[in-house]
C-alpha cells in the first residue's frame, strides 16, 4: 500500500509509474482494485457455494463482494500474471459525472464527517489473468518441502480471470481518501477444482498441509477476494465492528515505531470500500458513516 500511496495526492501519472514499477519487480502478484491508493492483492482463488454461481458454460462466473486479509506473501505464487486496463484514470466533475463514467453512483459518508465536495476520479476496469504452468507450480512445491503434493497434468495452461472495477476515487484534505468499487467478478473454467487449487497454492508458498487445508475450507465457507500481507511486515491487522457491520483494519507502523497509514476495508452486497487516513479514529468514523 505504501508503494502506491505514500502520501494521498491525486497525481495519476505518478501513481501509474509506481504501479508499473511494482508490477515489474513483483510480476507474480495480482493487484487489488485500489490501484491508485490501496493494496496489492492475492492470486489465490476460492471455491464458492453453488448459490453464488452466475453462469456455467465454458466459464463459471462468481461474485466476490467481501475482502479478507491473510498473513502470507502472495507474490511468491508461481503463476504467470497479466494485468490489462482500458485506459487511464479520468477526473469527474461531480457525482453525476462519476456515475456516468463508472456505471454506478459513488456513496458519500453521512454529512458532517467529511467535506461535502471531494475531488473525484474514475479508474477504468481492470482484467487480471493468471495462468498455471504445472512445472513451475510443482517446482515451487518441491522447494518448500511439499513434495507429497502432485499437480494434476490437466491444470497446465488453466487461466483464472478477475474483472475488477471500474472504481471511484474520492480525495479529501489531510491525505484522506475513499476508494469504492462494485464486487469483483471471478471467472474460471467450468469444472476446475477451486478448493483443491487453493490448497495447493497455499502449500506452494510454504503453508503446512493442515494450514493450507484450513485456509481453503475458509474460502469455501465465506468466499472473499484475499489480500496478502507478509508475516514479517510490521502491521496491526484486526477485525472491527462498526454500526453498519464488520470491517478489517490495517494499521502500518513507521520505521521509528510510530503508527502510520491506516486502511479500513468494508464491503456490502453492492460495494467494496477502502478508507485511507493517517488516523485510526477517523478511519473508523468514516467507514462507519458509509452506507
Amino acid at each position: 500500500m505504501a508503494d502506491l500511496d505514500p502520501v494521498w495526492k491525486p497525481d495519476f501519472a505518478r501513481g501509474r509509474s509506481l504501479l508499473d514499477a511494482r508490477l515489474t519487480r513483483q510480476r507474480r502478484a495480482w493487484p487489488w482494485p485500489a490501484l491508485a491508493a490501496a493494496a496489492a492483492a492475492c492470486a489465490t482463488v476460492v471455491a464458492l457455494p453453488q448459490t453464488r454461481v452466475l453462469a456455467q458454460q465454458l466459464w463459471v462466473h462468481y461474485i466476490l463482494n467481501r475482502v479478507d486479509v491473510v498473513r502470507v506473501d502472495f507474490s511468491d505464487l508461481p503463476l504467470h500474471a497479466q494485468v490489462t486496463t482500458s485506459g487511464s484514470p479520468q477526473t469527474a466533475q461531480d457525482l453525476d459525472d462519476a456515475e456516468r463514467k463508472a456505471g454506478f453512483r459513488p456513496y458519500l459518508p453521512q454529512p458532517g464527517v467529511l467535506p461535502a465536495n471531494p475531488s473525484l476520479a474514475v479508474i477504468d476496469a481492470i482484467v487480471a489473468e493468471q495462468t498455471i504452468h504445472i512445472g513451475e507450480l510443482q517446482a515451487a512445491l518441491n522447494r518448500v518441502g511439499a513434495s507429497d503434493v502432485q499437480v494434476p497434468a490437466v491444470w497446465e495452461g488453466v487461466q483464472i480471470r478477475a474483472n475488477i472495477g471500474p472504481m471511484v476515487n474520492l480525495g479529501y484534505p489531510d491525505e484522506v481518501g475513499i476508494l469504492e468499487a462494485k464486487p469483483i467478478e471471478l471467472s474460471v473454467p467450468a469444472g476446475f477444482p477451486l478448493q483443491r487449487f487453493a490448497e495447493v497454492a497455499f502449500r506452494s508458498i510454504g503453508r503446512s498441509g493442515p494450514e493450507a487445508k484450513s485456509l481453503a475450507q475458509r474460502f469455501v465457507a465465506n468466499p472473499a477476494w484475499m489480500m496478502g500481507i507478509p508475516a514479517d511486515e510490521v502491521a496491526n491487522i484486526e477485525q472491527v465492528s462498526l454500526r453498519n457491520g464488520a470491517a478489517m483494519l490495517i494499521e502500518d507502523t513507521n520505521d521509528d515505531g510510530t503508527a502510520g497509514r491506516v486502511t479500513v476495508l468494508r464491503s456490502t452486497n453492492e460495494r467494496i470500500y477502502c478508507v485511507l487516513t493517517n488516523s485510526r479514529q477517523l478511519a473508523l468514523r468514516i467507514a462507519g458513516a458509509l452506507p
